[in-house]
C-alpha cells in the first residue's frame, strides 16, 4: 500500500521556535515558494504582511513611518487587491459580485497560511519533477486511460532504462495522479452520525478525482474545534455552542490553517475565473493546511465531539487584512453586506448545508481546471495538491488508520510490467493494445490486483508480444 501521509506530518513546535524558522526561512528564500526543478516556470509569491504597528501607521497615513521600499511594498500589495476587487465586481456570475467580500476573505487567509507554512521548505520534497518528464508526453490533466498508459510504458521501454528504473519513473509520474490512485475510509462513523451521504460515499474505494468535493466541503468543518475559540460558530438562531470535552489550545499554525480552510470552499464554489498564480496558492494552502489540521488535531478532540452538529451554523469569515478593507470601503460598499456563503449570499449556513452544497461545485471546478491544464506542470502541481489534501482530510475527520488507499489496476499493470523489464512490443497493433487495455479495465471493475503471471498469461493467450528492455 502506498504511504499516502508522506512526505511526513507536522511536528510540534513552540511558537519562538516556529517564528524563528519561519524567518530563516524568508531570509534564506524571500517571499516566493518555487517548485523544485520549476525555477523559471511556477513561482508562489507570498505577501509579507504588514504588522500591527504598520497597520496602525498605515490607517493614521503616517507614511513617514516606513521606509521608500516597505511603503512601495504595501502599495503594490494594495493594487493587487483593488484590481482583484475590481474585476471581481466586473464578474457576470452573481455569486461573485454579491459575495465579492468573502472571496476577497479567501484570498488573504491564503496569504496569511501561506505566510505561515512558508518556513517548512517541504515543497522541495513533494514537488520535484520527474526525470523522463521531457521523454514522455503524458497528460495531466485527463484521465489516463489503460491504452493510454500502455502506450506510455511503450515510450519508457524504448528508453532502454533498467526495470527498477523505469518503475520508479512510471509510479513518480503517476503515482500522485487522482486517475491512478484510489481510497476509501473503511468505517465512516463519525460522518455518519451528521453527514450519511457523504459517509456512505467515501466508504467506497474510488479515485480520488470523483470526491475531491467531499474534501473540500468537509474541510471548514474537520477544524471546527479551532474555530470556538478563533472563529465564528453558533447554533441555529445565535445559540452559544457547547462541546463535550475541554477545548485545547492552539498554535498559530493550526489557526492560520482553520482560518484558510472556512474560504477555501467558498473560492472554488463559482468556477474558474482566475489567474494560475493566485489558484495555485489557494490549492497550496489548502494542501498545507489540511496536512497541519491533521496533524494538530491527531491526539486533541475534533469536531465529532460538538453536540447536534445538525444544529450547529458556520459563519463566513469577513476580511481582516486592512488593505482589503481599505479597498472595498474606497468603493463605498459596506463589508457586511459583500461577506456572505455564495451558495445561499447569507453570512451564516447550517454546516450540514456547507457539506452538501460546495461538493459538486468544487468537483467540477477541479474537472473544469484540469482540463486547462491537460499537459503542463500546473496541471501536475495543482492535482498533486489536491489528491493528498483530500485524504489528510479524511484522517483528520475519522482517523488515519481508517484511511485505505491503493493504486488503479492500470497503474499496477504498468508498474509490474516495467519492475520486471517488459513492456508491449513496438509492432503490437492498436487493436492488441486495446484487448490488454480492455482486461486491465476487467480487473479494476472486479477488483483484482493482476500479478505478472498473470499479465504474461493474458498476453500470450492473445497472442500480444511482449519485447524485454535491453
Amino acid at each position: 500500500m502506498p504511504d499516502w501521509t508522506a512526505p511526513f506530518s507536522i511536528p510540534k513546535y513552540t511558537t519562538d521556535e516556529f517564528r524563528k524558522l519561519k524567518a530563516d526561512y524568508v531570509a534564506k528564500h524571500g517571499y516566493t515558494i518555487t517548485f523544485p526543478g520549476l525555477y523559471d516556470i511556477i513561482k508562489i509569491p507570498i505577501e509579507n504582511p504588514m504588522t500591527e504597528q504598520e497597520a496602525k501607521d498605515w490607517k493614521a497615513r503616517k507614511f513617514n513611518k516606513f521606509t521608500a521600499e516597505r511603503l512601495y511594498e504595501i502599495q503594490i500589495m494594495k493594487k493587487k487587491r483593488k484590481d482583484k476587487f475590481l474585476a471581481m465586481l466586473a464578474s457576470p456570475a452573481p455569486e461573485v459580485i454579491n459575495n465579492v467580500g468573502s472571496f476577497m476573505c479567501a484570498i488573504d487567509n491564503a496569504q496569511d497560511a501561506l505566510f505561515t507554512i512558508a518556513a517548512m521548505g517541504w515543497a522541495a520534497m513533494r514537488f520535484s519533477p520527474p526525470p523522463l518528464a521531457a521523454a514522455i508526453a503524458l497528460p495531466t490533466g485527463v484521465a489516463l486511460t489503460a491504452s493510454g498508459a500502455l502506450n506510455v510504458i511503450q515510450s519508457i521501454g524504448r528508453q532502454k532504462m533498467p526495470g527498477i528504473s523505469a518503475k520508479r519513473d512510471w509510479q513518480k509520474k503517476t503515482g500522485i495522479d487522482p486517475w491512478s490512485k484510489k481510497g476509501r475510509i473503511k468505517y465512516a462513523e463519525n460522518l455518519m452520525k451528521t453527514f450519511p451521504k457523504k459517509a456512505i460515499l467515501i466508504q467506497a474505494l474510488q479515485t480520488t478525482e470523483e470526491v475531491f468535493g467531499v474534501g473540500l466541503s468537509l474541510g471548514p468543518i474537520v477544524g471546527l474545534f479551532v474555530d470556538v475559540i478563533s472563529g465564528p460558530v453558533r447554533r441555529l438562531f445565535g445559540d452559544k455552542v457547547t462541546v463535550s470535552l475541554p477545548i485545547p489550545t492552539y498554535d498559530e499554525f493550526c489557526k492560520a490553517a482553520q482560518h484558510n480552510a472556512r474560504t477555501t470552499a467558498a473560492y472554488f464554489y463559482p468556477g474558474v475565473q482566475t489567474s494560475d498564480e493566485e489558484v495555485l496558492g489557494m490549492m497550496f494552502a489548502h494542501w498545507h493546511g489540511q496536512m497541519s489540521l491533521y496533524s494538530g488535531t491527531t491526539n486533541v478532540p475534533g469536531w465529532e465531539n460538538y453536540e447536534n452538529m445538525d444544529e450547529i451554523e458556520l459563519g463566513m469569515p469577513k476580511p481582516t487584512n486592512p488593505l482589503t478593507l481599505e479597498v472595498i470601503e474606497e468603493e463605498g460598499i459596506d463589508v457586511n453586506a459583500v461577506c456572505n456563503w455564495p451558495h445561499n449570499s447569507k453570512p451564516w449556513a447550517p454546516a450540514t448545508d456547507i457539506a452538501e452544497e460546495y461538493d459538486k461545485p468544487c468537483r467540477d471546478y477541479f474537472l473544469e481546471y484540469m482540463q486547462m491544464h491537460d499537459k503542463d506542470w500546473i496541471g501536475y502541481i495543482f492535482k498533486t495538491l489536491a489528491c493528498d489534501a483530500h485524504f489528510y482530510t479524511m484522517a483528520a475527520a475519522e482517523g488515519e488508520s481508517n484511511v485505505e488507499y491503493d493504486y488503479t489496476a492500470t497503474s499496477k499493470a504498468c508498474s509490474i510490467m516495467l519492475e520486471n523489464r517488459v513492456y508491449p512490443a513496438a509492432d503490437t497493433s492498436k487493436e492488441k493494445i486495446q484487448e490488454l487495455a480492455d482486461q486491465i479495465d476487467v480487473w479494476e471493475a472486479i477488483s483484482v490486483k493482476p500479478t505478472y503471471k498473470e499479465i504474461v498469461s493474458f498476453c500470450a493467450a492473445k497472442d500480444i508480444t511482449l519485447s524485454v528492455m535491453e
